[in-house]
């Protein structure tokens, strides 16, 4: 009897180290996610410059070039990428798409190379001419947007011109709760309180694009940080305050997803003004 229990201790030893084995073998093989969020991360490198126009002493160009890539976990489909030339001394606004449906997929695989131009009569004295980087794609199904002014402040002289370089991070902010808070009026107005944190001293909220898919909002806060700058390694609480659009809702209850924080809403009845 002591020998047949010595065996089935053995037995269970055996059958528990194998176990163990091949769970150590699972966890080396198989990458456990940090986080159960995965999304796409656009990382840009912008050079603008400012100068007189060759052979032409009353002209001015500005000059784009860059790159960028997604330094996220999942592709960033159907990827369109434009500068926008913002001309206050003249009035005037141009866009211009440098790549147009891309994919791009995660961990840095594809990289982009773009360029872009504008010309301009000069202006004296000198003015600046904002240079905006805006990129659009499709992410788990939905289309995002990201929009950053890569301009630089300061003008060297008109003959030589000035030249800047922009390195961004674009991400979205970590959101810890929302509070769907319904107006005491008629129309019925709402608002999402979205409280979360930025991950350092540099990071800043760039935009909170908002869609509606059904029955269901869709806000997601952007971020963008200067991916060469050093920053202070504290996270920084903050707090949102959004407003939906919701004039000519039927009757029904709604769902709101704030970075994937979910919360719903209710209106009792449609929230139109009828004549």
């Amino acid at each position: 009897m002591n020998n047949r229990s010595g065996i089935m201790k053995k037995k269970i030893l055996y059958f528990v180290a194998l176990a163990i084995f091949v769970l150590i073998i699972l966890a080396y093989f198989i990458p456990v996610p940090l986080s159960g969020t995965r999304s796409v991360q656009i990382v840009s490198n912008v050079g603008v410059s400012q100068g007189a126009a060759e052979n032409d002493t009353e002209m001015e160009i500005v000059k784009v070039h860059g790159i960028f890539f997604n330094d996220g976990d999942i592709i960033a489909k159907n990827l369109t990428a434009s500068v926008i030339f913002t001309d206050t001394a003249h009035n005037e606004v141009v866009r211009k798409t440098v790549k147009e449906g891309v994919d791009l997929t995660p961990d840095k695989g594809t990289i982009v190379e773009f360029d872009s131009e504008y010309l301009r009569k000069k202006t004296i004295p000198k003015t600046e001419v904002e240079v905006t980087i805006q990129f659009e794609w499709m992410e788990n199904g939905q289309l995002k947007t990201t929009k950053t002014s890569v301009s630089g402040n300061n003008s060297n002289s008109a003959d030589r011109g000035n030249n800047d370089t922009h390195n961004f991070i674009y991400g979205n902010a970590t959101v810890e709760s929302i509070e769907i808070i319904l107006l005491e009026s008629f129309p019925v107005q709402i608002k999402v309180n979205a409280s979360g944190y930025l991950p350092d001293g540099c990071t800043r909220i760039q935009g909170i694009p908002k869609e509606k898919k059904d029955n269901t909002f869709f806000v997601t806060i952007r971020t963008v940080r200067p991916a060469d700058t050093v920053c202070t390694q504290v996270i920084v609480p903050f707090q949102e305050m959004i407003s939906l659009d919701v004039y000519g809702l039927k009757a029904g209850i709604y769902t709101v997803d704030v970075n994937g924080i979910k919360g719903t809403f209710e209106l009792a009845t449609d929230n139109i003004i009828h004549d």
